[in-house]
């Protein structure tokens, strides 16, 4: 009976970690639009790529959940500019807004923020990161 219990309570255990895990994850299919703004980092550059910049298409938008949740997580404290506002507008009327760092260039990685814990950074692989460049620069 004991034995029963423990597994039992292992199975609950799992089933509520696994629900928090998830609540986490981005899903494209929740997705109404993402608008990214221009901030202090884009303002500076020569040639600003736009003022603010509103991503509806399906694809485009699998990009988008597919970096975020792709996005691995950094240690250390944080010391960074910021290149985009993303503000990620969900069918249900919510709203959430990130830090996005990705730059013109080829090669490199990028950097997520959610603002809501904006000392703590995730990682953009650099292939979602080429992948992000071309249709965030491409008018």
């Amino acid at each position: 009976m004991a034995i029963i219990k423990s597994w039992f309570f292992i199975l609950i255990l799992i089933i509520l970690f696994g629900g928090l895990l998830g609540c986490n994850a981005v899903k494209e299919k929740e997705i109404l639009n993402i608008r990214l703004e221009c901030a202090d980092l884009c303002k500076q550059m020569e040639k600003p790529p736009f003022t603010e910049k509103t991503f509806e298409d399906t694809d485009e938008i699998k990009t988008f959940v597919k970096a975020i949740n792709k996005a691995k997580k950094m240690n250390g404290e944080l010391d960074y500019g910021v290149l985009f506002l993303m503000h990620i507008s969900f069918k249900d009327g919510s709203q959430k807004k990130y830090v996005l760092n990705i730059t013109k260039e080829e090669g490199g990685t990028g950097l997520l923020v959610d603002t809501a814990d904006s000392g703590q950074g995730y990682e953009i692989p650099e292939g979602l990161h080429n992948e992000l460049s071309k249709i965030i620069y491409t008018s």
